[in-house]
């Protein structure tokens, strides 16, 4: 696998753990940084992925901590931010987008509500399905279709028109 070295143009980003977690089983989570100088990763995700009960979850603690220096657990938010956000979002949803709008980082979210929090906010979004284009733009993965089908099989609902929208987008309709 190629990397691509860190750059100072590249973006910095802040991860949920729905992202974080999806992302490692997928086996994709290594291709990150060619497109992030850093993700961030707020202390309240971090503490849902090491406490949750999916199988994963020791990958993701050595992941974390292989890759230290990439994925770094910060804490840094506008705490009047983050408790206007867990009025009707998780804590760690509310952490990451108060993080990155704190730090004017890239958001990676999955959730439909936190999603639509973070655009309003005019924070930069980022889904599961664009950032798998992304990897297949730059030659990171050869095809995303395989890992749509994935997806799909371990529950993440994907609508037939947006699957198709993505596919195209990836050249692969």
């Amino acid at each position: 696998m190629a990397h691509r070295k860190r750059g100072r143009g590249l973006p910095l980003a802040v991860i949920d753990n729905t992202l974080l977690t999806r992302l490692d089983s997928l086996g994709v989570v290594e291709h990150l940084p060619w497109f992030y100088k850093q993700i961030l990763i707020p202390a309240e995700v971090k503490r849902e992925a090491f406490k949750a009960p999916h199988k994963g979850k020791r990958r993701l603690q050595k992941l974390i901590n292989e890759m230290g220096r990439f994925f770094e657990v910060c804490t840094e938010a506008d705490e009047v931010v983050k408790n206007i956000l867990q009025a009707d979002l998780d804590e760690g949803e509310a952490a990451a987008i108060a993080q990155a709008d704190y730090k004017q980082a890239h958001l990676l979210i999955d959730e439909t509500k936190g999603f639509k929090r973070a655009q309003v906010m005019q924070i930069t979004a980022i889904r599961t399905l664009q950032l798998l284009n992304m990897m297949k733009e730059v030659g990171a993965i050869p095809a995303v279709n395989p890992f749509y089908e994935t997806l799909e099989k371990t529950g993440f609902h994907l609508k037939e028109s947006v699957r198709q929208k993505f596919l195209a987008e990836a050249g692969e309709e």
